[in-house]
């Protein structure tokens, strides 16, 4: 067992309270004297700065950068440095109020959505059955890859309001039941990729199952902002432009004002 600063975690739990992501390293191994005695402990905030306690300074950078990737990725991590004076061992757990984005499904344009999520900063869980397709070649900054049958996985998933989900299943194979797994949950954003056709079957099914008309309502079909193009990226574009609409609860339309003089468009300032 540790012993945990006080001072420490009330710095932390100020942080956390104020809506900041932080990061806490604590030294496991006891092989390089004082400063890195097992048990010493660092916070750094968001931006990768140090706001409380302190391991030895030749690592300080080290641990910085490999802290900021690891909130980068919304992941905690085991890590080993050495030195000429040995080898420390660290544990840095990332405490992040990222929103979540659970994807059911693996191929192409769930790739897509991935990379331009990752740009967006979601913590990025990817739940599919087909190993092929769902590795960590592919996405390698997601935060888990839930391997199996899709309904145990997302039975594991911790959805609330601050979750996303997106139904992009191989071939619409595990559509009715991903839906009906997330229907009931207090996700703020329920989307299935899909013709009307197809999920208005899924639907009356559903219906027979128990599932309200207000639940359905709450599920965009066919999910994505109308930007047009047909392309994977340009689909996973609008998609993800949905999802941010909905976020900040808007209407994704233009924000162009038209000249009072002049017949001509100019942007609003924003910056």
């Amino acid at each position: 067992m540790f012993d945990l600063d006080p001072e420490l975690l009330h710095t932390a739990a100020e942080k956390l309270e104020s809506g900041e992501e932080i990061t806490i390293i604590t030294v496991l191994a006891d092989t390089m004297g004082q400063a890195c005695r097992r048990g010493t402990m660092m916070i750094l905030d968001q931006y990768g700065e140090t706001i409380g306690g302190s391991i030895a300074e030749e690592f300080s950078e080290n641990i910085r950068q490999e802290a900021l990737k690891c909130m980068s990725r919304g992941v905690s991590r085991h890590l080993s440095l050495c030195s000429e004076a040995g080898t420390m061992e660290l544990f840095i757990k990332v405490i992040t109020n990222k929103d979540q984005l659970i994807i059911i499904g693996s191929g192409n344009l769930v790739q897509d959505i991935y990379h331009i999520a990752s740009i967006l900063g979601y913590h990025i869980i990817i739940v599919d059955s087909h190993p092929e397709t769902l590795n960590r070649e592919r996405f390698p900054l997601a935060a888990e890859l839930l391997l199996g049958d899709v309904v145990e996985q997302l039975n594991t998933c911790n959805i609330d309001e601050k979750t996303s989900v997106i139904i992009v299943s191989h071939h619409h194979e595990a559509d009715q039941a991903a839906l009906l797994a997330v229907a009931n949950s207090p996700a703020r954003y329920i989307g299935v990729l899909g013709n009307k056709r197809k999920v208005t079957a899924h639907f009356s099914q559903l219906n027979a199952l128990g599932i309200s008309e207000d639940l359905m309502d709450r599920v965009h079909v066919p999910i994505g902002l109308d930007l047009g193009g047909q392309k994977t990226a340009e689909i996973a574009l609008a998609v993800m432009a949905e999802v941010q609409a909905v976020k900040y609860g808007r209407t994704g339309g233009f924000l162009t004002i038209k000249g009072v003089t002049r017949g001509v468009e100019r942007r609003e300032e924003l910056f």
